[in-house]
């Protein structure tokens, strides 16, 4: 796995919250070794969701701009 960052070796690596701020204790998750960056499954929906509201926001900017030009 590339790291999205910075292109670095991605290594799976177990997650603890030990200040137990989470419902996980521990997670799977992958960590790159060159900037630290840390991916596991709870970042990886949020992103996808964030990426769907992006894009309905667009779509919607899009059509309003039709309306009023057309």
């Amino acid at each position: 796995m590339t790291c999205q960052r910075c292109d670095g070796l991605m290594v799976s690596e177990r997650i603890c919250d030990l200040q137990g701020l989470s419902s996980d204790l521990c997670v799977d998750g992958y960590r790159c070794l060159l900037c630290g960056n840390v991916v596991d499954a709870t970042i990886l929906e949020n992103r996808r969701q964030s990426a769907e509201a992006l894009q309905l926001l667009a779509g919607s900017s899009t059509r309003v701009m039709e309306l009023a030009v057309g």
